[in-house]
């Protein structure tokens, strides 16, 4: 019995050797998501129990674990003697710093900036006295949305059926699509009466359309690191503003056909009459030949056509008529023949 007792006494004498000299004030394995770009702060704040005795100072390192990564731990910032000591290989180097001047006193909290995709990982704080405290946080990088384009599927007219659309063309899956009307300039209004989801994530279908429905549509993107945003208005015209528009479209293309075709006659008519003074002969050209009769000089001639591509002049004497002469104009040849008498 006295044995027990002794043992007893000896560990309660033991147990302040055994408590761990340092104390990391923060909650278990922190999961952080984060979007690319951003900056964080990686907590690890500490104490030292009262027990902790002797002239040795406080170590504190920061390690970086990725899948990705084999071999040797990655200690990328380090504390040792009041001397800060920055790691090479993980690309953190230049982004990554202390928060305080002096981690020695109690805060082993760092900032990360400009995260990267490739930041993806655990990390470790080590904080150093007699034993050793530690606390992970694991950190997931990813990209937000990228900015949605919004656009409206049908006519923007009172009693039709519209849809608007929202997408998003880059982020990190998965995406979700949330669409509202703003309300006095401000997110998050109601949707009004009349609206459902579409087919498609980013769809929201609008029936019979009304007064109620004009304003400002919002689309919201979201994923675990972000989101963004775009607009739509609406302004419904009343009905038939479609086949008013359908009657004005219908006229231009009317007027651009009278317009070719009067363009067709005209270029027939100079065409017409350039063949016209090809043809024509002067008075006089008329001359008296074999067979003819024709002998006093043209006083009016007049231009006629027949059949077949000819044409001839009929000269007027006075009170009488004479075929003074025939021209044949046929695939642009001309001919003068004999006439004969009237």
């Amino acid at each position: 019995m006295a044995g027990h007792g002794a043992s007893l006494l000896l560990l309660l004498g033991l147990m302040p050797a055994l408590l761990l000299a340092v104390r990391i004030n923060s909650k278990g394995r922190e999961v952080l998501y984060l979007a690319k770009g951003d900056s964080v702060k990686l907590g690890c704040p500490y104490v030292l129990e009262p027990e902790d005795n002797g002239p040795q100072g406080v170590g504190i390192e920061w390690i970086q674990i990725t899948p990705e990564r084999t071999g040797p731990e990655n200690v990328f910032l380090s504390y040792y003697d009041h001397h800060v000591n920055y790691g090479s290989g993980s690309g953190l180097q230049d982004r990554v710093a202390f928060v305080q001047n002096d981690p020695s006193q109690y805060d082993a909290s760092i900032r990360l900036a400009d995260l990267q995709v490739s930041d993806t990982g655990t990390y470790q704080c080590r904080v150093k006295k007699n034993t050793v405290a530690v606390h992970e946080v694991i950190v997931t990088v990813e990209e937000k949305p990228a900015t949605p384009q919004c656009w409206v599927e049908g006519d923007v007219v009172r009693g039709t059926s519209i849809v608007l659309r929202c997408f998003s063309r880059g982020g990190a899956a998965p995406l979700a699509y949330q669409w509202g009307k703003l309300a006095s300039g401000y997110g998050g209004g109601q949707l009004p009466s009349g609206t459902v989801q579409g087919r498609a994530p980013g769809d929201l279908v609008i029936r019979s359309l009304s007064e109620a429905h004009a304003g400002i549509y919002q689309c919201r993107v979201t994923n675990r690191v972000g989101y963004s945003v775009c607009q739509v208005t609406l302004n419904p015209g009343p009905r038939g503003g479609g086949g008013n528009q359908a009657s004005v479209l219908a006229g231009s293309i009317l007027g651009s056909l009278l317009l070719l075709i009067l363009l067709g006659a005209l270029i027939a008519a100079v065409i017409c009459r350039f063949r016209k003074k090809e043809c024509q002969p002067s008075c006089s050209d008329c001359r008296s030949s074999p067979g003819g009769t024709m002998t006093r000089a043209c006083n009016v001639c007049s231009h006629h056509y027949s059949p077949h591509g000819i044409s001839y002049m009929q000269c007027q004497h006075g009170d009488s008529d004479e075929r003074a002469a025939a021209l044949i104009c046929n695939e642009g040849m001309r001919h003068q023949v004999a006439c004969q008498g009237m």
